[in-house]
């Protein structure tokens, strides 16, 4: 068996900075490097004092490290530190050495993760499911942090974002991002982009839900190609989305698929076998255990992934219900907010998370109505608020849902509109204008965007 050491490299690393800490070769070394990569104590502790030192713009040679280190409380380094020099003559192997260094740290923090995850499988304290999703957390973590990402100029990313536009030009797309299969939508934000963690609040029963999982319905069901998606509901059970998705794709109002009147209707009955012909396309993945730590969330997405290929998004319903660590809930939704905006960059894809507005909240939402607004606002890439004039008395056919954008870091903020018709648990593009007031004007009149 391969042991997971190097010794020879390590005294190099460190043997090597000692004869030009200030050239390319040791720069690199420093910033490739970490403490945890060398594997004795004294390696460690000199490392640590190198990058410090370093740091701090203060000469690294055998002297300074061994005063850092008698600090540190360790003793009679001197003759060490200065073997190690002796026996490296140049840095023209440096970088070399500093990648062996640091890929042999890689294997040992690896194996260091499995045995976590070993141990935790091992834990009687917990119920299996839930060690099952801390030990895959705990394993996810290999090589999390090694992207490898070397600093570029920005000119050497063109060639990839004109290859991009050009496609896009190619198939009449109008947006570069994810589309929402709503227009309206999709105008102000050209599109859900990988990576953004993108907040939909509102009040209770005002239809976010509904707008939610019609933008699902249109990526991973109508669309020409569905693509993969992930719903995470930790309230609503997978049979009541599906009832819900029935009476959107078939035009038939919940009610009827409720009550199974529908079935006993020859019109709508057709209407539902269209709906059930299009679920047989279905890309969309329904994940309806509750009461979700934010772990076993990440988890099971990365589950998922690995199973079905990347998801398109993924979305949660909602915010409030997952659970994480924190003394307050303030900071318990925030290290939500961070956990769900973090799962966004490492799947690559756009997250979507519904959150609760106060029922009781008068006039439009805005940024300060959120619950625990301090980290969602700062994690969050986009905040869309849905927000109906009629919410307090009756929606009708003359009804509009503004669809308010508070915050959007990469298009527009303002409004835009879509027509509810929630008995069919959907909403719709339209280009009418809210009506004016009656108290106002007198007289309504039904505007629209294109006159």
């Amino acid at each position: 068996m391969e042991p997971m050491i190097n010794f020879e490299a390590e005294q190099a690393v460190i043997g090597g900075i000692f004869i030009d800490s200030g050239s390319d070769f040791a720069l690199y070394a420093i910033e490739t490097c970490k403490p945890n990569d060398f594997s004795t104590t004294l390696h460690k502790a000199a490392w640590k004092a190198i990058q410090e030192l370093s740091g701090k713009s203060i000469p690294v040679d055998l002297l300074s490290v061994k005063d850092a280190l008698e600090v540190l409380g360790i003793d009679d380094t001197l003759t060490y530190l200065g073997q190690c020099t002796r026996n490296t003559p140049s840095q023209a192997g440096l970088k070399t050495h500093a990648d062996k260094v640091r890929k042999y740290g890689q294997l040992r923090q690896a194996a260091g993760a499995l045995n976590s995850a070993l141990s935790i499988l091992h834990d009687r304290s917990q119920e299996p499911p839930e060690r099952i999703n801390q030990a895959l957390s705990a394993i996810s973590s290999i090589g999390a942090d090694e992207t490898d990402q070397q600093i570029t100029n920005l000119n050497e990313h063109q060639a990839a974002l004109l290859a991009h536009l050009d496609a896009i030009n190619e198939q009449g797309a109008s947006i570069t991002g994810l589309s929402t299969g709503f227009e309206n939508i999709d105008m102000m934000t050209g599109g859900l982009r990988s990576g953004d963690l993108i907040i939909v609040a509102a009040r209770p029963s005002m239809g976010k839900t509904t707008l939610v999982l019609n933008m699902l319905e249109n990526i991973a069901i109508s669309a020409p190609s569905p693509k993969l998606a992930i719903f995470f509901s930790l309230e609503m059970p997978a049979q009541q989305i599906l009832q819900k998705t029935y009476a959107s794709l078939g035009s038939v109002p919940l009610a009827n698929i409720l009550n199974a009147s529908a079935m006993r209707n020859d019109k709508e009955t057709a209407k539902l076998g269209n709906a059930i012909g299009l679920m047989a396309r279905s890309k969309l993945l329904i994940d309806d255990k509750g009461a979700q730590h934010i772990t076993q969330i990440q988890s099971r997405a990365k589950r998922v992934a690995m199973r079905y290929g990347p998801p398109a998004v993924i979305v949660v319903d909602y915010l409030q219900l997952i659970r994480a660590e924190g003394e307050s809930q303030t900071i318990r939704i925030g290290n939500v907010s961070a956990g769900l905006k973090n799962l966004a960059k490492q799947m690559a894809c756009p997250v979507i998370a519904l959150s609760q507005l106060n029922r009781n909240l008068t006039g439009k939402p805005t940024l300060m109505n959120l619950r625990d607004s301090g980290s969602i606002e700062q994690d969050a890439d986009m905040v869309i608020f849905l927000h109906d004039e009629d919410y307090e008395g009756q929606r009708n056919e003359h009804s509009l849902t503004e669809i308010i954008f508070a915050k959007n870091r990469m298009g527009k903020t303002g409004s835009t509109y879509l027509q509810p018709e929630l008995h069919l648990s959907r909403f719709t593009d339209t280009k009418r204008l809210p009506e004016p007031k009656q108290e106002q004007t007198g007289r309504a009149y039904r505007g629209r965007f294109d006159e």
